[in-house]
């Protein structure tokens, strides 16, 4: 019974290592992208610039999106979780914000970092990462799409990175 159990989990780790082994054909590293809003960050290689000045992948569906707001009264830190919520919570289903840190510092400017998940109108599951980071006049945001259980690309992979690394000019 010891031997079979072995070869079993033997079976099982080779599956597993060439699963892994498989996913990623093209190495993908990440680079420096700077918007023309004034946002810098690195980004993974294999998404491309849109005409809308996004970066997406479009095999993948992951996306990186700017944004800028000039700053018209509360404070960055005065924002909520109840904030995030409803900003999707008017054009999509099943809105759940599953993480939110206000008062954070990204390359010492006063940042919100929070995780949304959403159904979008056809039904596809997305998980969306908010980022704002201010220079007390304007709210500069990027935002990081990709599938709910889309945790083998690259944006996945490198999102915290991509995070650390942004800065306005």
């Amino acid at each position: 019974m010891k031997k079979l159990l072995l070869l079993i989990l033997a079976l099982v780790m080779i599956l597993i290592l060439a699963a892994c082994g498989g996913e990623t054909s093209e190495s993908v590293t990440l680079v420096d992208v700077t918007t023309e809003i004034g946002i810098s960050l690195k980004l993974p290689n294999d998404m491309a610039k849109q005409d809308s000045g996004a970066y997406a992948n479009m095999e993948t569906g992951d996306s990186a999106g700017f944004g800028v707001t000039e700053i018209a009264g509360d404070p960055l830190s005065g924002a909520t979780e109840e904030d995030v919520l409803a900003l999707y919570q008017s054009k999509y289903d099943d809105v759940v914000v599953t993480s939110f840190e206000n008062g954070k510092q990204i390359n010492g400017k006063e940042a919100l970092v929070s995780q949304v998940n959403l159904k979008t109108p056809k039904g596809n599951e997305v998980t969306i990462i908010l980022v704002m980071v201010t220079d007390d006049r304007n709210n500069y945001i990027v935002t990081f799409t990709h599938g709910k259980d889309k945790t083998e690309g690259a944006l996945f992979q490198n999102l915290q990175a991509c995070i650390d690394s942004i800065t306005i000019q």
